[in-house]
């Protein structure tokens, strides 16, 4: 008689690790592939929100800085949203009138009436605060900008900043 050959094949022990390790090295990658999305995610966030803020600031430090004076009566201070109101003179002579505003969360710049947006749609403006400070020499505005994300995750941050007009 002919002994039955048992030895081909695998056991139901032997399946059953090779299940487990294969669910465990899963899992284990899986939440390694989902950390690193979310890592990115912040990344990508923050970046926006940095690179907002940058031009944001960089714009308004800009124009004040080349304006003659300030509107006392046409800018909102010490609150937000405020509103800033500079004019001076261009490059060729011609008198322009600068306003700087918030609306539905977005950050714009009204140059003699033409209106542009200073920060994206990825970002909202939860707070523009405008103070005029002002000396026997020189006039200055100071400036705080708080943005928020817009994607998830969600951040917030505030920038500040002195502007010193020309003389």
């Amino acid at each position: 008689m002919k002994k039955a050959n048992y030895s081909k094949g695998y056991s139901v022990v032997e399946l059953v690790i090779y299940i487990t390790l294969f669910v465990l090295i899963s899992v284990v990658v899986i939440q390694s592939l989902i950390y690193v999305m979310k890592t990115y995610a912040s990344a990508r966030s923050f970046r926006t929100l940095q690179q907002n803020g940058e031009l944001v600031m960089e714009r308004l430090t800009r124009e004040i800085r080349q304006s003659d004076s300030v509107s006392i009566g046409g800018s909102v201070f010490g609150s937000s949203p405020g509103t800033l109101t500079v004019s001076g003179t261009d490059s060729g002579g011609a008198p322009y009138t600068d306003v700087f505003s918030v609306v539905n969360g977005v950050s714009q710049l009204s140059v003699n009436g033409s209106v542009s947006n200073l920060s994206s749609g990825e970002v909202t403006v939860s707070n523009l605060t405008f103070w005029n400070v002002a000396t026997t020499g020189s006039e200055a505005i100071k400036i705080k900008l708080t943005l928020t994300t817009t994607n998830i995750p969600v951040i917030t941050k505030s920038f500040y900043t002195t502007v010193v007009l020309r003389e």
